[in-house]
């Protein structure tokens, strides 16, 4: 068994001198293909979202064509629908952890009362910031809202945005989508 370890030792190691011995502009365009290929897959104009969270109500205020959605599964083909169903579970589960974690915040801050007010939107900025796993699920369009008044997270997405990015790809743009 020794003599094995020994074998598959040296071989390992000519294998990796030996692919030391290349040229340095060989791994040059070796890593100029690699990121052009990289590049390529990177989806057009549909990547998610940086982290964003807004007050609802002000978001709304400064922008009323902003529509409330749920992301939801709505394909035809079994691909699209997984790919979907990933960011309606994601999305569906962070608004979620995002709610129950801005009620607890609540009840610590509330000194016993049986009913207590939601927490503000600075205190819910500042407790997301912590968890910024949070935040994914969305589309480039698409933001979470918290509205301080009722305690709940929803998705808040700008239709116009959303035309102008479908456009710019290609793809057409459906109202209902």
């Amino acid at each position: 068994m020794l003599k094995k370890e020994k074998i598959v030792f040296f071989m390992l190691l000519a294998f990796t001198l030996a692919g030391c011995q290349r040229g340095a502009e060989s791994d040059r365009a070796e890593a100029n293909a690699a990121a052009e290929a990289e590049d390529e897959k990177k989806p057009q104009g549909f990547s998610k979202l940086e982290w964003k969270i807004v007050d609802r109500n002000k978001a709304l205020e400064e922008n009323p064509k902003l529509v409330e959605v749920v992301n939801d599964t709505n394909a035809g083909d079994p691909l699209s629908a997984i790919m979907q169903a990933g960011h309606s579970a994601m999305s569906k589960l962070n608004t979620s952890t995002m709610e129950y974690n801005a009620k607890l915040q609540s009840y610590i801050n509330a000194d016993g009362a049986e009913d207590p007010k939601p927490i503000s939107f600075e205190e819910f900025n500042a407790a997301a910031k912590l968890n910024s796993n949070n935040v994914k699920g969305l589309y480039k369009w698409q933001t979470y809202a918290y509205d301080e008044t009722t305690g709940k997270v929803t998705i808040l997405e700008d239709r116009e945005e959303k035309r102008r990015i479908y456009e710019a790809s290609g793809r057409e743009f459906k109202a209902d989508d």
